[in-house]
């Protein structure tokens, strides 16, 4: 598909990468435009192991605690390498097709840095007549950074795109989001909580509550809260659970969710994030992120603690 878009497309040549000859989505994504931009290419038959090429060239705003790239980002361009390699496989890398995350596991395996670009390949697994499976890793400069599975559905882009323009106006006339007494704003937040948009938070007896108010740049090309969003909302969210439960410096080993339904940007996301189990070097984490009561994401993760300094 042509890049009709006018991204400035960093040299990476270094790494061996031509991003002259990429494509990002048409039509714009905002949540992928405003962490990113993402870029891709697809060679050969879409439907065949290897044959998308995802990259993700990095920059400050991705930066965590400890100055490398914040899971919430891989896990964004984990969705993003999902949605493409499952989607082209579905339409056999026509576009004609919009792939919707059911669910997403990822396992960390090394930390990535700021400045290389990260890099995704997959494999489709299988596409039925409402489903595609697909798998795949991320990797930065030969080292692989993280595995991903998950499970998408893929409906007509055409028909995608007919439901955001009948929702529209509700999108346009968007209510002005306050939060609620009692959350306070974090402001020790990593730098891509903060590129993202403001965080506030509630210590709890058994936990955490988070709260986020919803912004345009948070959507999908659909006008649905972008699954990449919803998954660094929980990121940071357990993140910080960690921090204030343990003391100590957490790090996301492994998470996984379950896309329950889509939010919009008319009112906050919240969740509470739940400690089940913790021991000296690692902690169980869930939570159900919701938004107006309704939940749209139900997530875990196991976090490994070290200590801090």
């Amino acid at each position: 598909m042509p890049d009709t878009n006018p991204y400035t497309h960093p040299d990476l040549a270094g790494w061996g990468i031509d991003l002259a000859r990429y494509s990002v989505f048409v039509p714009p994504d905002p949540f992928e435009d405003h962490i990113g931009p993402i870029f891709f290419n697809i060679s050969g038959d879409a439907r065949s192991a290897g044959s998308v090429h995802c990259v993700l060239p990095t920059h400050e705003a991705h930066g965590n605690y400890a100055g490398g790239v914040h899971g919430g980002a891989l896990l964004t361009f984990a969705d993003y390498a999902l949605c493409l390699v499952a989607g082209r496989a579905a339409d056999g890398g026509t576009n004609s097709s919009f792939a919707l995350t059911v669910s997403i596991a990822a396992e960390f395996l090394d930390g990535a840095r700021i400045g290389p670009p990260v890099e995704a390949r997959g494999e489709p697994l299988q596409v039925t007549g409402r489903l595609a499976f697909a798998r795949g890793s991320l990797t930065q400069e030969g080292r692989t950074i993280a595995l991903w599975s998950g499970v998408c559905r893929h409906v007509a882009r055409a028909k995608a795109m007919a439901r955001k323009a009948e929702s529209s106006p509700q999108q346009a006339a968007a209510i002005t989001q306050t939060v609620p007494a009692g959350f306070e704003l974090f402001a020790a937040a990593s730098a891509y909580s903060r590129h993202i948009g403001p965080i506030h938070v509630r210590p709890e007896p058994e936990g955490l509550a988070v709260l986020q108010p919803t912004l345009p740049r948070m959507c999908n090309s659909g006008g649905a809260l972008h699954g990449g969003y919803l998954m660094s909302f929980a990121d940071s969210a357990i993140t910080r659970a960690a921090a204030l439960a343990t003391d100590m410096a957490p790090s996301t080993v492994s998470f996984a969710a379950e896309f329950l339904s889509a939010g919009d940007i008319t009112a906050p996301l919240t969740t509470r994030v739940e400690i089940p189990r913790r021991g000296k070097s690692i902690a169980f984490l869930r939570g159900l992120v919701e938004q107006g009561g309704r939940g749209l994401l139900s997530y875990s993760a196991t976090m490994m603690l070290r200590p801090r300094g």
